[in-house]
């Protein structure tokens, strides 16, 4: 069984909060953070390693704002600034702007997110609570970005098993991904042939978090080249499982 969180809130309820999510912007990097980059800065053993980390990047983040001005701090914490003046946040240092977009938030942090969800939407669906709200938001930010990375690999592997069918992918635990940087190991007649890494195309995106995590990942995966005398190959694709980079099913096929 893949390793999800599950949404305890009322389907109805979680539809209709959103289209406000949207409009306010809280799914906006400024408001919560590059997520998916965040995600894939290191290897998490667990989905409430994820959450942690979320949070305690957030707490990172509050530590190097605290040495700002009032002034700064209130701009970095002003959710409607990306709305109504993007055109100033442009102007912004980049050092300053990676502060909201290289970071997590802290719990209270998105439970703040949470109130200015309910106060868009209490008069008009007064059946929705203000911890609806906050449940709703940690779903999005938390949840369903780490329920992505995991049902991303689960398509991607049914893809390539139906793509080659010779090949058996084995399942790596989480310390050993977090040694090794190794989703699957790759066996033809229990012969152990490569292994495979399995990313979003935003890995191949050029900002620091990402940077930092292949060059972490590169020496992980020499380090089980050298141990185990395989290659570990990187698997980019969509969510519904569609490799982008084809050519490693070609390198997959002739090993």
């Amino acid at each position: 069984m893949m390793d999800k969180f599950t949404n305890h809130l009322d389907k109805s309820k979680f539809s209709r909060t959103n289209s406000p999510w949207n409009e306010l912007m809280l799914n906006d990097p400024w408001s919560v953070g590059y997520v998916s980059s965040l995600i894939e800065s290191r290897s998490f053993r667990n989905k409430e390693e994820w959450e942690s980390f979320y949070y305690d990047s957030g707490k990172d983040r509050l530590k190097k704002m605290s040495t700002f001005s009032l002034k700064n701090q209130a701009l970095l914490n002003n959710e409607s600034l990306i709305r109504f003046e993007k055109e100033r946040v442009h102007r912004f240092t980049q050092g300053f702007k990676e502060l909201n977009w290289n970071y997590g938030r802290t719990k209270l942090e998105l439970q703040l997110k949470g109130e200015l969800l309910h106060g868009r939407i209490k008069d008009k669906y007064k059946d929705i609570t203000l911890m609806d709200c906050q449940a709703a938001v940690r779903f999005r930010v938390i949840c369903d970005t780490w329920n992505g990375i995991i049902l991303r690999e689960h398509n991607t592997i049914k893809k390539l098993q139906d793509r080659i069918k010779d090949l058996s992918f084995v399942k790596k635990d989480g310390d050993f991904d977090y040694q090794y940087g190794v989703d699957y190991e790759i066996y033809r007649s229990d012969r152990l042939i490569c292994a495979i890494q399995i990313k979003p195309k935003s890995y191949l995106y050029n900002n620091s978090y990402i940077e930092k995590a292949r060059a972490a990942n590169q020496n992980k995966n020499k380090a089980y080249t050298e141990t185990f005398g395989k290659p570990v190959y990187d698997v980019i694709s969509k969510h519904d499982g569609t490799v982008i980079n084809e050519y490693v099913i070609e390198k997959l096929k002739v090993r």
